[in-house]
């Protein structure tokens, strides 16, 4: 029997023993209980807990402020709302047949202080942390305020705000999101449940600065992984709600247009974006249609300083080989809609559609001075030196989209949804520069002073344009895609017994991804043979670079050298293996079943079960042995499946406090770099070596465990401690195979394989406090601070002439400590919020397998915000951002902070705007 059969008939066994648990008799029951919660001011309420203690079972309100109850026994009950920052609320209610309570409001704490808790970071700190309480597992969550706005210009910075969340910058913007301390690729972005297509090449992370924050409502991390979520991630699981019109009570429309700018650039970037809502009649179901659509438009200008050893050190004498320093300008353009709709004609029945596009330009212009000294020189010096003036241009544009089209429905004791899904991601960088070289030989007089800022010494004619003679051009055409399809079904039903409420619920999806790479490489050299006699630097000078750390000299023009090499045929100069040896191609169908229990008691829920998935892979590529000058295809096909259980349970302790607990199992699979399966072989001296990737690769596999304590004042607040740890299996990591089995006789063999155990553990401690206690002043503070420690052990091996060695390191991306610290105001007109982020230094990758001194390492960072809103009137705002108030530069050092790897500072970037509402 193939081991494809085996699984499929595996993923039938589960499936059948979801629907035979789901078909137990129960006794049918009549009565029903539904409603909405507002607050004071009518404005709709996510993450209340209403509770019928009676029958031990409690729900939860979505975005909607929703809540509804089905087949309850007949009888007189106490119904009790629950909300961060406000009182409960108790309320009698005879239930005989079906009963529709209409609007529940909502009162505060302090009724004085009403008006407070419905403003700005008040407002999303309330919302946050009850659909945190209430939750099943243990999730994270950044909202929008009444307002629709995040309280960071990006959604990752936003996200980095939250316990256990750190953000990977790109260009002093943050980028990436890593969880507990696991790099981003560890970790799934999802859009209302689907899974979200990545557009770069080699990864599986998706860039959340691609993603508008105006066109969501609002994201939550879950960092215990339930049976009914799909698998992929180990960190965590970030999911993008979409805003939808029936969040809102009535109509709404919101429009804001912005100013920033940059002090590095001296550049002034516009930014414009809308949001509209709205409910309609549909024939005689009245408010049955919601209609929200959102656009965004940004031009942001700014740029960088940076200098680069890229690790390039003799650390036995502490000599430097070559160094480089870069200006960059960059221009970019991001634009983003959403159109979502919601019908609900009445009785039990929702459709809805989700919609997301977004796009992000990149204009890029990157000057460039590298200077390779003869022999490794120390500090001060004298050396010669080859001196080599770059410059890239390229115009890279990524684009994101999804599309979710489902519906659910109740029928009597039974529940049940259909959903479909589509996403897809493409990274596009059209025919451009990658590098041009202008080359000067010097004999003597070159050398460097500094540690982590290095600062070049050369004679008077390194600056001169005169000195450069054009030596190549390398120019490239890169294309990547990647389309993902899924349906799920899940259904179930909710059970009352005497011991407590019951909901079974079992579910499959079926998904298929494809990840597509193209790139072509000209590589233009031999210009004066080729009839090319404007070959100096001068002849394509555009004056001296604008650059902040050091002396710099002539720039060059970009457009003067295309239209130098556009009059050359490129035909003549394709890299051939360069152009076929990166392009791959990678399917994924993942087939999956789950089964899962959640149960509610005096106190306690548990929700337990388990989730099959397999997964079919094809991956395609190109082999090339430059020893005959030949390629040929190289492909895999291959499968692997997994049973992922999980318990996750909270109990409470009191009315204020709650005790979690989670054991459950994740998986991550490879990403596409580390998949791919390109094969180079090249002879070097008479010795082979060889660079290949493994599209045989396991799933990096854990057990998670998860121990936590809440507490909820009864202001708007919370302290809370959790504890968790990690036991990976199959840890991946790049290694070198030469000297061993097929590998015996060569001198490189590079690739990536499976390793050993690891582990990640840690600690993750949290207040949020508003101060309202104290009166008078002090009921207008937020204070929010949060601090995570991290800890990791994990062991990489590779071969030296047959010799297994082996060493360990700590995980890539996991800080030792993240923290947060943010104290805010507010009152009626004003919202004031200064904010630090700190995370520690953390490994970036192994620099040389054999030596830990090589390894790269990221120092640690800590940046200052400020943001200020002022209410002109309740439809008028006015807004201020000032972002890196510091000036942190981003630093990175090979094996000791004194050895540069990378020094790059981006300046301050301040921002005014106004926003026009209707709430």
């Amino acid at each position: 029997m193939s081991a494809l059969h085996r699984n499929t008939r595996g993923f039938k066994k589960a499936l059948l023993a979801s629907a035979v648990a789901l078909s137990c008799s129960s006794q049918v029951l009549a009565a029903e209980l539904s409603g909405r919660v507002l607050d004071s001011r009518e404005v709709l309420l996510a993450g209340v807990q209403v509770s019928i203690p009676a029958l031990k079972l409690s729900k939860v309100t979505g975005h909607d402020g929703r809540f509804a109850f089905t087949n309850l026994p007949e009888g007189n009950y106490q119904l009790v709302l629950s909300y961060a920052g406000r009182s409960q609320q108790q309320q009698q209610v005879q239930l005989n047949g079906s009963l529709a309570l209409g609007d529940l409001s909502l009162a505060s704490v302090d009724a004085n202080i009403d008006k407070l808790t419905v403003q700005g970071q008040l407002n999303s700190a309330s919302k946050a942390l009850s659909q945190q309480r209430f939750a099943t597992g243990i999730v994270s969550v950044a909202t929008t305020d009444e307002l629709g706005q995040f309280p960071d210009k990006n959604l990752s910075e936003s996200l980095a705000r939250l316990a256990g969340l750190s953000v990977e910058p790109d260009q002093g913007e943050g980028r990436f999101i890593r969880v507990r301390g696991l790099a981003p690729d560890y970790n799934t972005v999802t859009y209302n449940g689907t899974q979200l297509a990545a557009p770069e090449a080699g990864r599986r992370a998706v860039a959340l600065d691609v993603i508008p924050s105006d066109l969501l409502a609002s994201v939550e991390v879950s960092k215990t992984i339930a049976p009914e979520q799909a698998a992929g991630s180990l960190g965590g699981t970030v999911d993008i709600k979409a805003i939808s019109a029936f969040d809102r009570r009535d109509n709404f429309y919101s429009l804001s247009a912005e100013g920033s700018y940059n002090q590095q650039q001296s550049e002034t970037s516009p930014k414009v974006s809308g949001v509209a809502t709205g409910i309609f009649d549909i024939g005689a179901d009245q408010d049955a249609l919601g209609v929200a659509f959102s656009a965004s438009y940004a031009d942001r200008n700014f740029g960088s300083d940076n200098v680069e050893t890229g690790g390039s050190w003799e650390l036995d004498d502490e000599a430097l080989e070559e160094f480089e320093q870069r200006q960059y300008s960059i221009s970019r353009k991001r634009q983003g809609a959403a159109l979502n709709l919601d019908y609900r004609p009445g009785g039990d029945t929702d459709y809805y559609l989700r919609t997301l596009y977004s796009e992000f330009v990149d204009t890029e212009v990157r000057q460039s001075l590298l200077t390779e000294f003869s022999d490794p020189v120390l500090a001060g010096a004298d050396s010669g030196a080859e001196l080599v003036r770059g410059i890239k241009a390229r115009e890279e544009s990524q684009s994101i989209s999804a599309v979710v089209l489902g519906m659910k429905q109740q029928l009597d004791v039974w529940f049940w949804s259909l959903e479909a899904g589509a996403s897809q991601a493409d990274e596009v960088t059209p025919y451009s520069l990658a590098d041009g070289q202008f080359a000067a030989e010097f004999d003597e007089g070159v050398s460097f002073s500094g540690r982590d800022l290095l600062r070049l010494q050369a004679p008077e004619a390194a600056y001169q344009a005169g000195s450069y003679e054009l030596n190549e051009v390398e120019v490239a055409d890169t294309r990547t895609e990647e389309r993902e399809h899924n349906v799920k079904l899940d259904f179930g039903r909710e059970l009352l017994t005497h011991w407590g409420a019951v909901e079974i619920k079992a579910g499959a999806k079926f998904s298929d991804r494809k990840k597509t790479a193209d790139e072509s490489l000209w590589l233009f050299e031999d210009f004066e043979d080729a009839g090319i006699s404007a070959l100096s630097l001068s002849d394509y000078s555009t004056g001296n670079a604008r650059y902040g750390l050091d002396r710099f000299g002539p720039a060059i023009n970009p457009d003067r050298l295309m239209a130098m090499l556009n009059t050359l045929d490129n035909s003549d100069y394709l890299d051939e293996v360069e152009s076929q040896i990166n392009d791959f191609r990678v399917d994924e169908q993942i087939q999956a079943a789950y089964l899962q229990g959640n149960w509610q008691g005096d106190g306690w829920q548990v929700l337990a079960g388990s989730r099959y998935e397999h997964e079919q892979r094809d991956a395609f590529g190109s082999q090339y042995d430059d020893t005959n000058e030949e390629f040929s295809p190289r492909s895999y096909s291959g499968s692997e499946a997994h049973w992922l259980p999980a318990v996750i349970s909270k109990f409470e302790l009191s009315d204020n406090s709650l005790l979690r607990a989670a054991a459950t199992s994740s998986l991550v699979r490879p990403n596409f770099a580390q998949l791919a399966p390109a094969f180079l072989l090249e002879e070097d001296d008479d010795e082979l070596e060889a660079s290949f990737g493994n599209p045989a690769l396991k799933s990096l596999r854990s057990t998670n465990l998860d121990l936590g304590m809440e507490y909820y004042p009864d202001a708007l607040g919370v302290i809370s401690a959790t504890l968790f740890y990690k036991d990976i299996k199959d840890f991946i990591y790049a290694t070198d195979l030469a000297g061993y089995g097929d590998y015996a006789g060569f001198s490189a063999a590079e690739t990536y394989i499976n390793g050993d155990d690891a582990s990640l553990y840690g600690l993750e401690l949290n207040l949020v406090q508003q101060l309202n206690a104290l009166g008078g002043f002090w009921q207008h503070l937020l204070v929010s601070a949060n601090l995570t420690l991290t800890g990791s052990e994990a062991q990489i091996s590779w071969y030296d002439d047959g010799e297994l060695l082996v060493r360990d390191i700590d995980l890539p991306s996991q800080s030792d400590r993240t923290a947060n610290l943010a104290l805010g105001y507010e009152d009626e007109k004003w919202s004031l919020r200064l904010a630090a982020n700190y995370k520690s230094e953390y490994l970036v990758e192994v620099g040389e397998l054999d030596d830990a001194r090589y390894d790269l390492f990221s120092d640690a960072q800590l940046q200052w915000d400020f943001s200020a809103k002022y209410k002109v009137s309740p439809a008028l705002q006015l807004y201020f951002n000032a972002v890196n108030l510091t000036d942190e530069p981003y630093y990175n050092y090979t094996g000791r902070r004194q050895f540069n790897a990378q020094y790059e500072e981006y300046g301050r970037t301040f921002a005014f705007g106004v926003q026009l509402s209707r709430w």
